[in-house]
């Protein structure tokens, strides 16, 4: 019987010690990502997009806060402000459609597909961005943004519901989990307060049936939105003028907003303007 030596002179201590000396080879599907100079662009823009689109959805949260808090500026006209951040928005839509022949859309939508489709998207949307504001007014904004974290339970449920994803046993098990997470969660807080909960779950539902509609928005031709600029061309006039409806019912604010004291004076008024516009470029920032 014959035997392999080199298996045996392998274990010496000068051998290990070589050994260990050697770099370690990377694993392969690391050095094509490190070799292919396309992907590392895609994930680097892809990185830099998400860190953006938190960094504006934080900064909103602090300003919607901030301007519509009992205990801060005490604006009582969530639904007329967030009104005009839809016109800000459209404005801005239509100036990049100009400058950007590429991102405009070769077909409009049908009366049928605009009505069946985008008008529910918008009325949802409204929905969201209204209650969420409403709610900003009466619970505390940790409160509000782990109320807010229900959202993906309620894309995931919509999804199913409009056949985007396939029911599967994981993600039935992330929503009930999400679900018990905000029973706990409010369970815990101290200063609860029941409105201001429903109105802020309220919008997290409106928020899941609003980010589904959008995805069947974008994912077919025949709507003529499949970029974010051209939906929000088409769906702001929709959002703005369920806001302003719903503002001119409950909050009369062609009436009431020149005795508050935040707009009490021209500079007042100015400043509030200008607080408007700035949370319009905020919101757009999010597209």
């Amino acid at each position: 019987m014959q035997y392999d030596y080199t298996e045996l002179a392998d274990l010496s201590p000068a051998a290990n010690a070589a050994r260990a000396e050697r770099p370690a080879r990377l694993p392969s599907a690391f050095v094509a990502l490190l070799r292919n100079v396309e992907l590392r662009r895609h994930l680097l823009l892809s990185g830099l997009y998400i860190v953006m689109w938190y960094s504006f959805s934080g900064l909103l949260s602090v300003y919607n806060k901030w301007l519509f808090g009992a205990d801060e500026r005490d604006f009582p006209f969530p639904l007329f402000v967030t009104s005009i951040h839809m016109l800000v928005q459209y404005i801005l839509s239509i100036i990049c459609l100009r400058l950007f022949p590429t991102l405009r859309p070769l077909r409009s939508p049908s009366w049928h597909a605009y009505l069946t489709c985008a008008v529910p998207c918008g009325v949802a949307s409204a929905l969201d961005v209204g209650l969420s504001n409403i709610s900003l007014r009466s619970i505390s904004l940790s409160f509000y943004t782990m109320c807010k974290s229900s959202n993906l339970g309620f894309v995931l449920l919509f999804a199913f519901i409009f056949g985007l994803e396939p029911i599967r046993l994981v993600l039935v098990a992330i929503i009930a989990i999400i679900s018990a997470g905000v029973v706990l969660m409010a369970a815990g807080e101290v200063h609860f307060v029941l409105s201001g909960f429903i109105e802020a779950m309220t919008a997290s539902a409106m928020g899941g049936l609003r980010w589904s509609l959008t995805q069947i928005l974008l994912s077919q031709p025949r709507f003529g939105m499949d970029n974010p600029v051209a939906t929000m061309s088409k769906l702001t006039p929709i959002i703005g003028s369920t806001m302003l409806l719903f503002s001119l019912i409950l909050e009369n604010p062609f009436s009431e907003i020149a005795k508050n004291k935040n707009t009490d004076s021209i500079a007042g008024v100015a400043f509030m303007a200008a607080m408007m516009v700035l949370g319009g470029l905020l919101a757009f920032g999010l597209v």
